[in-house]
């Protein structure tokens, strides 16, 4: 205890097995008094969670909490965890502590470096349960494998070592017998870290693929030139395949607009098309392509508060309306692109309207006369004087040879849109044709609008729109939230201001019965699904939900299929916390039309975000999908296969542990009497108690250590080559997933020139519990008896150093391969490693720039989440710092990297950021007792007239 109690830094490494059904909250290790209750020490576990908390003799704490650290340990297997306590001054408490499970940071705090030397009345050490001031607290069924105290903190590479035995991988299971998931081919492949592909494409998004009445694949896509985000230069792209999906022929372009040579925003200079739906008629064979247009800008988030009108009614026509500068009437463009003025009178100006450049990249370009002056979607300037209304737009083209070659755009916005919209577009993905009905060769099209009250942070809405004569012409249903009841108040899309309410991207199938099912993107965490009775016109008030089947708020695909005379839905959407893990969702559709799930399938590991489903024939299946790995922008497309039975039967886990290789390996010393033995298991085993195995002749070979995780090294009498393995006389070896482990088999070799590995000069077996040879053995403290006490816990008998503590260290080799250091990609993914060829985990700076490497030591992208504080990690790993825009939102980080919420000030300006961290947009909203506005671009209103109400200079609403 006293030599414990002493130690200003130290380290605490624990090593144990809990019980599967074990207690919600229970101690591994704790110093207590027996005379306070609320004086200890503990490290412990917590629903999983390992935590720790100090406490001095007044009951205060001297840690930030711990009980929400991220990382947890796995239930009924082995595992280790370890504290460290850094305080660089006796005479001042101020330092820091460190938590890691299986070798990883959990979570740093810096609130104080006090240990047990702050406790005055402690006595007691335990393993176990606690004693609390005479009594026993947070027992368990608990193995402990280790406990090591040391008079110093381990840096994190030196707990990794500690605790590589314990970097275990869940297993993968085996598909089942008939079972298909085809590797994924990457069909439009981004650049890679942030850097452009060889074409000069930054990034592709938003895959929709249809299989038409040919058997032809088409895979669309949004090619994003610039960047991933949802403005720039996008053009409309598909590939075709006629072989199911096995090849894929080049890339064809539908519409590629103008570049705005003049433009002032470099990263939004084009206008654009985005989100591309595709579906087909099965009477005319036509297939349609539907996406959105914006104008030069940043598209959705760049819209005025105020939706412009955008088309001028006359007679049964709509005519596009022009603004041009300086004049306060509007222009429009009639037959042949020519432009009226607004007393009727023809202008010396004409649009171009039939496009026949590439790409149809004419389309709107500006004549005077025969002058180019510009293109109407571009942002107004002098040299281009005359503009579209800034607005969403809906366009069509439609290709009548399978997909070859593809119609110039047509605008079939002026019989959808109403004015109160200021948002109207496509829900991306496939769009369907009714089956049965009254309206039997209704073509259905996903999309959602906007209001100008809450715009996309309350009155996102999901609603069809729809054609009766082929896509000549098309009509919008009703959004799903028209008249929805929501606790007592009936709330419409076109007034509505409700976040939690909201719908957006959605995809729809038809049932037998003629419902048509509407499954949509959402904010409620799980999936939501509407019913129309009349086709897609209208909608039940009542949204069926399914917390079988999460939403992570991120567009998803489904589709009808039958098997076996039965009635099924096929989901797929991404699976994980956030656009992550690809699952594909079975669910049998009941006589009343609910769903009954039956089946969740991972398909795609890692990043998964939209994606599109069809059904290929003979119960196949296709989708596309975006992912990315290996460094990769957001996102290469992938495209692969599954079947029936992938979806129906179970995969196969593994019921033991077997051997996977034996290889003998060469000594310098050829004529020695005794061989080593490399024996690699197809999983992670762990010893426990020193095994020898048993050979067919009765002799046996020894234990000499465990090289990693997966590999054992024995001596053996080289006599003995040859003769099968055939279990063990003594020891223990346990599988790291608790399965049983089988040796029986197995041989060894003959020759070690048949089974090739490096050749071994020396096995080091006097590996201590230091972590390298330069630490010296006082740094560790020895624990006697008297120190210990075991309640509720058993500690394991077994000591020897070589073993007890293994730590890497790797074998020598004539080849002297050289150790890797620095960046390295592999597999898919980056690492960094360090001088000594250490893979790094967690925060890792390099000049100006900090990088997050995972659990696994792979490069972070995105978001990532330690202790408190939320990051943003670029498409290069470095950490953002200032404005990030993410999945549509804005969001501020400071400049130590971290999330900002509440009110910041940026430049001359005040945004408030949400709890969440999402910039508030064009809103009224509170806090405290004041009542604030942002615009549209989240700037605070101050000084001026919102919506008939005074603001003041701090952007408080005046209440005269």
């Amino acid at each position: 205890m006293e030599k414990v109690k002493g130690l200003q830094n130290a380290t605490v490494h624990v090593e144990f097995k809990p019980a599967a059904d074990g207690p919600s909250f229970y101690n591994l290790f704790s110093a207590s008094s027996t005379t306070k209750v609320n004086e200890y020490f503990t490290m412990a576990i917590n629903n999983g969670t390992a935590l720790i908390e100090g406490r001095g003799a007044d009951g205060s704490q001297f840690y930030g909490s711990y009980t929400d650290a991220p990382l947890k340990i796995r239930p009924g297997k082995y595992n280790s965890v370890t504290f460290t306590v850094e305080r660089p001054r006796k005479d001042s408490p101020n330092g820091q502590v460190r938590l890691y499970v299986n070798g990883v940071l959990s979570r740093t705090n810096k609130k104080s470096g006090k240990f047990l030397a702050d406790m005055p009345d402690v006595d007691k050490l335990q393993l176990g349960a606690t004693n609390r001031a005479g009594e026993l607290k947070w027992g368990s069924d608990l193995s402990i494998r280790n406990l090591t105290v040391y008079n110093r903190a381990l840096t994190p590479e030196e707990v990794k070592k500690r605790s590589q035995l314990f970097d275990v991988i869940d297993i993968e299971p085996l598909l089942a017998e008939g079972a298909v998931l085809t590797e994924k081919q990457e069909l439009f492949m981004s650049g890679v870290n942030g850097k452009p592909n060889s074409e000069g494409i930054k990034s592709y998004r938003i895959p929709p693929l249809l299989r038409t009445d040919k058997g032809t694949l088409l895979a669309g896509a949004d090619q994003r030139r610039l960047h991933h985000s949802d403005w720039g230069d996008i053009a409309m792209v598909v590939r075709r395949s006629e072989d199911g999906g096995t090849t894929w022929q080049p890339t064809l372009t539908l519409t590629n607009l103008r570049d705005n040579p003049e433009a002032k925003d470099p990263q939004a200079s084009s206008s654009l098309n985005i989100d591309m739906v595709l579906v087909q008629d099965p009477t005319t064979k036509r297939i349609f392509s539907i996406y959105d247009m914006f104008p030069e800008g940043r598209a959705v988030f760049g819209m005025p508060n105020k939706p412009q009108k955008a088309y001028q009614q006359v007679g049964d026509k709509h005519y596009q309306l022009l603004y041009k500068q300086g004049e306060n009437q509007a222009y429009t463009v009639r037959e042949n692109g020519e432009v009226y003025d607004a007393n009727n009178q023809k202008t010396d100006y004409r649009v171009v309207v039939d496009p026949k450049e590439e790409a149809y990249r004419d389309k709107g370009d500006l004549y005077k006369r025969e002058e180019l002056l510009g293109n109407i979607y571009f942002a107004q300037s002098a040299k281009t004087p005359f503009r579209v209304a800034y607005t969403s737009y809906l366009w069509l083209s439609y290709s009548d040879d399978d997909g070859k070659t593809w119609s110039q755009p047509r605008d079939i916005t002026p019989s959808i849109r109403q004015d109160w919209m200021k948002f109207l577009g496509t829900g991306p993905g496939t769009g369907i044709v009714l089956r049965t009905g009254e309206h039997k060769g209704r073509i259905l099209v996903p999309t959602y609008t906007t209001n100008a009250i809450s715009h996309l942070s309350g009155s996102q809405s999901s609603r069809l729109i729809y054609s009766d004569d082929h896509g000549e012409t098309w009509q919008a249903g009703a959004a799903v939230n028209d008249d929805r009841t929501v606790g007592r108040r009936k709330i419409h899309s076109s007034t509505m201001n409700n976040r939690n309410t909201q719908n957006t991207e959605s995809v729809a199938v038809q049932l037998n019965n003629g419902d048509v099912k509407l499954f949509m993107r959402g904010l409620t965490g799980d999936l939501q699904v509407a019913t129309s009775k009349d086709d897609g016109q209208t909608w039940d008030k009542e949204i069926k939900r399914y917390n079988q089947v999460k939403d992570v708020y991120v567009q998803m695909a489904a589709i009808h299929t039958m098997h076996e005379g039965k009635e099924y839905i096929i989901l797929t959407n991404s699976g994980g916390l956030k656009r992550t893990n690809g699952m594909a969702h079975l669910a049998r559709v009941e006589d009343n039309g609910d769903l009954t799930w039956l089946h969740h399938r991972p398909i795609q590991k890692g990043e998964f975000a939209y994606n599109s489903l069809q059904e290929l024939g003979n119960g196949e299946y296709g989708i596309l999908y975006e992912h990315t790995e290996k460094g990769q922008n957001d996102y290469t497309l992938s495209f692969r296969k599954f079947n029936w039975d992938f979806l129906t039967k179970d995969p196969v886990y593994p019921t033991s542990v077997t051997i996977r290789d034996v290889r003998k390996l060469e000594t310098e010393e050829e004529d020695a009497e005794q061989g080593i033995l490399a024996m690699q298991f197809d999983s992670e085993v762990l010893v426990n108690a020193i095994p020898t195995l048993t050979l067919a002749n009765g002799h046996k070979a020894t234990f000499l250590t465990q090289a990693d995780q997966k590999t054992l090294l024995f001596t053996f009498n080289k006599e003995d080559a040859g003769q099968e393995i055939t279990g063990l006389m003594a020891g223990r070896i346990d599988s790291m997933h608790d399965l049983p482990v089988t040796l029986a088999g197995s041989r060894i070799p003959e020759d070690a020139k048949e089974n090739p590995v490096e050749t071994m000069n020396t096995v080091r077996e006097n590996v201590s519990e230091e972590m390298t040879e330069r630490k010296s053995e006082k740094d560790k403290l020895s624990l006697e008896s008297s120190d210990r006490m075991v309640a509720n816990s058993h500690l394991t008998s077994f000591a020897p150093r070589y073993l007890q503590s293994y730590v890497g260290d790797v074998i020598k080799t004539e080849t002297k391969v050289p150790i890797t250091t620095g960046w390295k990609q592999e597999n898919g993914a980056w690492y960094f490693y360090t001088s000594a060829g250490e893979v790094v985990k967690g925060w890792h700076q390099e000049a100006d720039k900090w990088y997050y490497l995972s659990s696994t030591g792979a490069m972070a992208t995105g978001w990532v989440r330690d202790g408190n504080q939320w990051y943003y990690l670029s498409e290069s790993g470095a950490m953002s710092t200032g404005w990030v825009e993410s999945s549509g939102v804005w969001y501020y980080l400071h400049s130590n990297g971290s999330m900002a919420t509440g009110w910041i000030k940026d430049g001359d300006h005040w945004y408030y950021q949400e709890s969440s961290g999402a910039m508030r947009v064009n809103q009224w909203f509170q806090v405290g007792d004041k009542w604030y506005y942002v615009n549209e671009s989240g700037r605070l209103a101050v000084n001026t007239i919102v919506d008939g109400y005074q603001v003041n200079s701090n952007g408080e609403w005046v209440n005269y």
